[in-house]
């Protein structure tokens, strides 16, 4: 409470000094601290705060009185918005925190959408051929990548794509697979592989700073959610790259894919669908490297981070 009522302090001094007309929080733990700073700030700024993540704000102070104290809150996604407005209900589901997303009550519609972005100067199409040379998979190995975090208790769908690549390495030998993040999941990861025989064919690699490089040393992205998300902008990345998905059909994730469409949606949990989708997938003849780059284009006329600011600046406009 300390360092809130500093932190708070603070920032009211520097809206008071540089006469702050706008101010935005992105995180949930910000919220409150933003709103009260801003309320007892002379000049009254506009608060706006932006939602990343598929789930409405977990206290009931904020889910009854968040959108009072606010002048817009920004959803990334239209799946995100209809949690805020609408909420989801999935009681059957295995995973818990999909069994119940409350709305915000309140005017809905001070909740607007505004789409995050990515660096498409940083996600190109371009050679990987030294980072696949490091882990001995050459021109005629077909490398399927998965890229996220791993924690308990479900991760983003590692498991099943370990399970998956079981069954796609006895129809598709020279298949290959990588799995690049960190969490706490991680000896279960090791002690799954191991279990299928698949210490041959599937690499573990730590979260690192070469993305974008690791994302075009891949055949195809997979993306197999099976808790909750808000867009997916990994999805964007890969495509950037010029690179196929084969992404779960859950929440915020098919908006993500509706950019280009390049590669598969399947149901989440399906193994079998997610098996399916990539032997199909790895059976592709190569993209050619003219196509790679409209695909990068697309992304960037449309997901680019200053598209992204554009349209938030056309928000403020409004405020």
């Amino acid at each position: 409470m300390g360092k809130n009522l500093s932190g708070i302090f603070q920032l009211g001094k520097i809206i008071k000094s540089r006469e702050i007309s706008i101010l935005h929080a992105h995180h949930g733990r910000d919220y409150w601290p933003t709103i009260v700073a801003g309320s007892l700030a002379a000049t009254k700024p506009k608060i706006v705060l932006s939602r990343h993540m598929a789930k409405s704000p977990g206290s009931w102070i904020s889910k009854h009185y968040l959108l009072e104290f606010c002048d817009c809150l920004v959803a990334v996604s239209q799946f995100t918005k209809k949690v805020l407005t609408q909420g989801d209900y999935d009681p059957r589901c295995p995973i818990k925190e999909r069994h119940q997303r409350d709305p915000l009550l309140g005017d809905h519609r001070k909740i607007k959408v505004v789409y995050g972005g990515i660096d498409t100067q940083r996600f190109y199409p371009k050679k990987a051929t030294q980072l696949r040379n490091q882990l001995g998979i050459g021109d005629e190995h077909f490398l399927f990548g998965m890229i996220g975090s791993y924690d308990f208790p479900v991760g983003k769908g590692q498991v099943e794509f370990i399970e998956a690549a079981n069954q796609v390495r006895k129809l598709l030998p020279k298949s290959r697979f990588l799995l690049i993040g960190r969490g706490n999941m991680q000896q279960l990861l090791e002690e799954k592989i191991k279990s299928y025989f698949l210490q041959n064919h599937f690499f573990l690699i730590p979260h690192n700073s070469e993305i974008e490089n690791w994302i075009n040393a891949l055949d195809c992205l997979v993306h197999p959610a099976i808790a909750t998300e808000a867009f997916g902008l990994v999805i964007l990345e890969a495509f950037a790259c010029g690179k196929p998905v084969i992404a779960s059909f859950l929440d915020g994730i098919p908006e993500a894919f509706e950019a280009c469409q390049f590669g598969r949606l399947i149901p989440p949990w399906s193994i079998q669908a997610l098996s399916q989708a990539m032997v199909d997938i790895g059976n592709w003849p190569p993209l050619p490297e003219e196509k790679r780059w409209d695909y990068h284009k697309k992304i960037a006329s449309s997901y680019a981070y200053n598209i992204m600011a554009k349209n938030m600046l056309k928000l403020y406009d409004t405020l």
